[in-house]
């Protein structure tokens, strides 16, 4: 298929998957719709007739609702102890907020105990708790004899077959993380008499650690008491009327009064408009997961819950709340006033499932070890992910800024054949992590999706353009030296099976007979020959390249300047066609590799907390250790100054950032368990490379290569040889030009040239016999070499190559080409 037509196919799917379905029911949903209302018409009769205590499992007193009857099976004698559990929480609040302020006692003496079941008027309380709260929960001691319900499933819904008799949302481990998300900004207040309450709506996030994919998400609808500062919410479902008998479970009877004047009103409103809807979506407002089809095409069991939650008193007066809820409300820009975090307490209950949790926190546990469930006000939340995603968009634009710089001063093949290619692609990888990752986010954060989409391009440019044009680059001077390895290995390989089929073969002697009737001469020293590998290919354009930036001063008048022009042949079409082949099969896996790091990464909010923990931590040591690969090139490059300290301690403070705000900030917009300690790991890691580079720097390259391992390294070459007298007598290891320079003398430009460089004072003589002129192999210059005198300890000052030329250092080192200018092959290690 062509492209356009491929283009044209995903556009239709798109507007397909895209587009509302505002078809009616069908025939079937319309009668589940119609039997869904005729049920809950009979809940809301059946609560307006109730009264507080119509539910008490101790007296035998039942209602005859779903999931409330006696013969349902749930574990409903439980009930009055979580109850009173909750009343003693907040009990407990209240006492410890009156022995603070002594002198704001409502109600009682300072010797009173505060009765469970009274209001509690005058104890600053958020009275709009949009926002999110959250900590850790541990199993209550309430469970001690519960009775496990057993359940017919059947007998309780006959209406609907289940696929499984296992039941999800279960919490089956002794400790876990909880998050909960209140929403209030649409709800319905009621007034009675001196108190008020208000309907509200919360997510609730529940983890086991002691169990793989046990991470739930459910949806909870109940009532807010703002002058108590008490929630409760319920899952509404087939099984369990939930929000209909939600009153039941009011912890006193103003409170029963309260919730049932309230949602008498509510719910009435709810069903009228399920019976006007005309959309499947509305068959159950109500539901405790409503972003799940798979419950109404594949239904399975689920555990069903109910929550007491207690909010703390606030360390503010009445009317600072007041200023302060309507300045988050409708922001005036008022510094002064900061916002206040949540806190809370929690009892959940599932009466299906028999189990009892309580958030972590005083009295039976430390503060160290849990303060309850606390998080900040929704616009707080807010702010402080703007603020977050500008410092980290910050943060790569320092990084980017570094790069561009590194990028500049790495211009030459020369300086990039030094550079690591898996540091740049580790830089590079993270890059593209954070770019896909925050982008995730922002299909899940509306309010700040714009500065979320800004940042992820900012992340996605300096992965996707920059990072990649570096590292191709770098790869791209590179290749050669991985192809030659490659030959090299493969030519070991060839030899190691020849000299094994030779020594299984009897030696032949090979003669050639002339037409004369005798042996021929030997084949030419240029011939190919069996079990010796060729001269390696020359590279022409590189070499033209080369020798047409040297100076131009240099080159001598009889030649000429301008290269001669050099035509393509088929071979080297191909290597250019296999090149692009294979830099684009590396894009291909730089992406894939990408996906597959965040598909293990989302994979991993499923897992246990402690695999979970090993997953991240891990990730976390592998993308700070970017500064490993280059400490191993410069070992065996025998290099250093391949990256500008600028770039590499800039590169270091910037990404540990990110991990310094999540590891010791502990109100991070991502609610990271904050650990001082890990982050000190990372840092002393990040460092310790940083230390290694610099010994490399000071002492060497290999200075902690032992001398055991220094066979499994290519040797160093020595560019800068020293030239002794006796080397000159005997000629043994002196460089091309040697005969030439020892029978010419100096001329009169050469020896001025030495005055020119403070030996003016020194006689001719004694120039030149520390001196000698050797000719360039390159552009056939006059050079003068320092000859050390016998037995004296100096370094000289000449460039010499493996094919034993002495040149310009220019010539040598050019700023195009990296190899030897005279047999063209690639240069050894520095």
């Amino acid at each position: 298929m062509d492209v356009p037509r491929l283009v044209v196919l995903v556009i239709l799917l798109l507007i397909l998957f895209a587009s509302p379905d505002t078809q009616s029911p069908s025939p079937s949903q319309q009668r589940e719709l119609d039997y869904q209302v005729t049920q809950e018409r009979y809940a809301l009769d059946l609560l307006n007739t109730s009264s507080y205590g119509d539910l008490n499992p101790a007296a035998n007193k039942w209602v005859n609702e779903t999931g409330l009857r006696k013969h349902d099976g749930y574990a409903w004698d439980i009930l009055p102890n979580v109850q009173e559990r909750a009343r003693q929480q907040r009990g407990l609040l209240v006492e410890a907020w009156r022995r603070s302020n002594q002198d704001k006692q409502v109600g009682t003496t300072s010797d009173d105990t505060v009765p469970t079941n009274a209001t509690l008027p005058g104890i600053p309380f958020y009275h709009n708790v949009t926002g999110i709260v959250h900590g850790r929960w541990v199993r209550s001691s309430l469970e001690d004899g519960i009775r496990h319900p057993i359940l017919n499933l059947t007998a309780l819904v006959p209406r609907m077959v289940y696929t499984t008799d296992r039941y999800t949302r279960n919490m089956t481990g002794s400790e876990g993380g909880m998050l909960i998300r209140f929403d209030e900004r649409q709800s319905r207040t009621i007034q009675f008499e001196d108190t008020s309450v208000r309907e509200i709506t919360a997510e609730l996030t529940l983890e086991d650690d002691h169990s793989s994919g046990n991470v739930w998400q459910i949806t909870l609808h109940g009532v807010h008491y703002p002058q108590d500062g008490s929630i409760i919410l319920t899952t509404t479902g087939p099984r369990f009327a939930g929000i209909f008998a939600l009153p039941y479970f009011a912890l006193s009877s103003k409170s029963f009064t309260l919730a049932r004047k309230l949602l008498t009103q509510t719910l009435d409103i709810a069903i009228k408009t399920q019976e006007r809807a005309s959309e499947t979506n509305a068959l159950s407002p109500w539901s405790s997961s409503p972003e799940s089809p798979s419950d109404l095409l594949m239904p399975t069991p689920s555990c069903e819950y109910l929550l007491y939650m207690q909010q703390h008193p606030i360390k503010a007066g009445l009317s600072e709340i007041e200023m302060l809820e309507a300045e988050l409300r409708d922001p005036t820009g008022r510094r002064d006033m900061k916002s206040l975090p949540l806190q809370m307490s929690a009892v959940v209950f599932s009466p299906d499932c028999g189990f009892v949790l309580e958030s972590k926190g005083a009295p039976d546990y430390a503060q160290q070890y849990g303060l309850h469930l606390q998080g900040p006000k929704l616009e707080t939340y807010l702010q402080s992910s703007r603020r977050a995603i500008l410092a980290l968009g910050s943060v790569i634009c320092g990084q980017i800024f570094l790069l561009l710089r590194q990028m500049r001063e790495a211009s030459t093949p020369s300086t990039k054949s030094r550079i690591s290619l898996y540091t740049i692609g580790m830089l590079t990888m993270g890059d593209g992590f954070i770019s896909f990752s925050i982008f995730i986010i922002s299909l899940f954060l509306n309010a700040a999706f714009l500065p979320l989409v800004a940042t992820a391009f900012l992340a996605f440019f300096s992965a996707g353009f920059l990072g990649m044009k570096f590292w191709t680059d770098i790869w791209t001077v590179q290749r050669p030296e991985r192809q030659r390895n490659e030959r090299r290995r493969q030519q070991e390989g060839h030899n190691a099976a020849n000299n094994a089929s030779q020594a299984l073969s009897m030696p032949v002697q090979d003669t050639t007979i002339s037409l004369a009737g005798a042996d021929t001469l030997p084949l030419p020293v240029t011939a190919p020959r069996s079990g010796t590998s060729t001269v390696p290919r020359i590279d022409l354009s590189t070499a033209l390249s080369t020798a047409s930036e040297g100076p131009q001063n240099s080159v001598p008048g009889d030649q000429s300047t301008n290269p001669p022009t050099v035509v393509e042949s088929p071979r080297e079409n191909a290597q250019i066609n296999t090149a692009r082949l294979e830099l684009s099969s590396i894009y291909a896996r730089f992406y894939f590799v990408l996906v597959i790091i965040l598909l293990f990464t989302l994979h991993s909010t499923t897992w246990p907390s402690l695999f979970r923990t090993v997953y991240v931590r891990a990730l976390s040591v592998s993308y700070l250790s970017f500064l490993t690969p280059q400490i191993y090139r410069n070992i065996i490059r025998n290099c250093r100054k391949a990256l500008q300290w600028r770039f590499l301690i800039g590169q270091s403070m910037l990404r540990s950032l990110p991990f310094a705000y999540f590891y010791l900030y502990r109100d991070n917009v991502l609610f990271v368990e904050a650990d001082s300690n890990w982050m000190i790991v990372l840092v002393g890691w990040l460092w310790f490379q940083m230390c290694i580079l610099i010994s490399q720097e000071l002492f060497g390259p290999r200075f902690l290569v032992p001398q055991t391992c220094s066979r499994f390294i290519p040797a160093a070459y020595d560019y800068h040889p020293i030239l002794r007298e006796e080397d000159e007598e005997s000629g043994g290891s002196m460089p091309i030009g040697f005969t030439q320079a020892g029978t010419s003398a100096p001329d009169a430009t050469m020896a001025t040239s030495a005055s020119s460089r403070g030996l003016g004072s020194r006689k001719e003589d004694d120039l030149r016999k520390d001196k000698k002129t050797f000719d360039c192999a390159i552009c056939m210059q006059g050079l003068e070499v320092s000859i050390v005198p016998r037995d004296a300890e100096s370094q000289g000052m000449s460039n010499s190559t493996p094919a034993l030329g002495v040149g310009v250092k220019d010539w040598i080192f050019g700023r195009r080409a990296y190899m030897c200018p005279i047999c063209r092959d690639d240069l050894p290690p520095l």
